[in-house]
């Protein structure tokens, strides 16, 4: 069976290749059709890093189940599912040790033919999430807003803690509406001035909107002043934001630096203050079912999150507007018919 799939060949290159996929899935995989399919910061960055070697992509997704091969049960044709980007085996040494969050080795679908910007893919049923009640747009926001679960459950925002998101991002939002809903009774989120539409939309989540230019610890009416910054932005952003953190306080990131991460920052100051520094990096995925309920209930904001819905046939003209048009675009979103 052929299908069409998007692939990067080259620096901001895509284009859609006819793709082979086996009449019958091979054991433990599954034939889906895809609905839908969301833009991830990560796909923008690999296309400014792409080299001449064509590989597919698409990982934030919502499907149907087609066709089951030998070995899988628990799904059925017609389903609708989420799709995992990594899952724990539920064999090793430390899944057998009840830290299944630590386990990243089960099976999954990166190294298929086609993925998530295709009309069909082939994926293991172990990443395979059930759900139900959401129309598939909003569905494949679950694994960036599993990203975003993770991040608040590290940070262990409590009842009354003051909150600073930096980035606002779809995920670092996801982050303001989660930790409000968690108890935060001081919530601001910072960002660019470019970024209009973003810094809005954190207002309406009850979050105060900050625009800065400038490096953040030189607005000295924050320093000092939050329990916890939940930071979406890049690494090199941290030793600046450490200086907004209270007595205590503790930093939470999800980002990851290109072209290299590391920074510098002052021990002495950090110890005193007794602040904490923690990665938050949701590999394995494994809250899918609580964030699907999540975005059900409308505490995670899906809808609203998203700016634009396109065809996989404007993969390129999609994927350059979510380089050039950041003052307006939060979430792009592909969607098969």
């Amino acid at each position: 069976m052929k299908t069409l799939s998007a692939y990067m060949k080259g620096p901001w290159q895509f284009e859609l290749r006819q793709v082979e996929l086996p009449e019958t899935p091979p054991a433990g995989f599954v034939q889906l059709k895809v609905q839908a399919c969301g833009v991830c910061g990560t796909d923008l960055s690999a296309a400014c890093r792409m080299t001449d070697k064509f590989k597919p992509f698409g990982h934030e997704i919502a499907a149907v189940v087609e066709r089951l091969g030998p070995e899988v049960a628990g799904l059925k044709e017609g389903q609708s599912v989420v799709l995992e980007s990594s899952s724990f085996c539920g064999r090793c040494e430390l899944c057998r040790n009840g830290r299944v969050d630590l386990c990243a080795k089960a099976p999954n679908f990166w190294s298929q033919p086609a993925m998530g910007f295709s009309q069909r893919m082939l994926a293991p049923a172990t990443c395979l999430v059930q759900y139900e009640g959401l129309e598939p747009a909003v569905a494949s926001l679950t694994e960036p807003a599993g990203v975003a679960y993770d991040m608040v459950r590290v940070a262990e925002v409590r009842l009354g803690d003051r909150v600073c998101v930096m980035g606002p991002g779809p995920i670092g939002l996801m982050a303001v509406a989660l930790a409000r809903y968690s108890g935060a009774t001081r919530l601001a989120c910072i960002g660019h001035s470019h970024s209009r539409a973003r810094l809005k939309l954190a207002e309406t989540l009850g979050a105060d909107a900050i625009a800065c230019d400038e490096p953040i610890d030189q607005r000295k009416a924050l320093a000092k002043q939050f329990d916890h910054v939940l930071l979406t932005s890049p690494t090199d952003t941290i030793p600046a934001a450490l200086s907004l953190l209270a007595y205590e306080g503790k930093l939470t990131y999800v980002g990851i630096g290109h072209g290299g991460g590391s920074i510098t920052f002052d021990a002495n100051d950090f110890h005193f203050r007794k602040l904490q520094l923690r990665a938050s990096f949701a590999a394995p995925a494994v809250f899918f079912p609580r964030v699907v309920e999540l975005l059900k209930a409308g505490i995670i904001p899906g809808r609203r999150l998203i700016s634009d819905e396109f065809a996989l046939a404007d993969i390129g003209v999609a994927m350059l507007k979510g380089r050039d048009d950041k003052a307006r675009v939060l979430k792009l979103v592909m969607v098969n018919p």
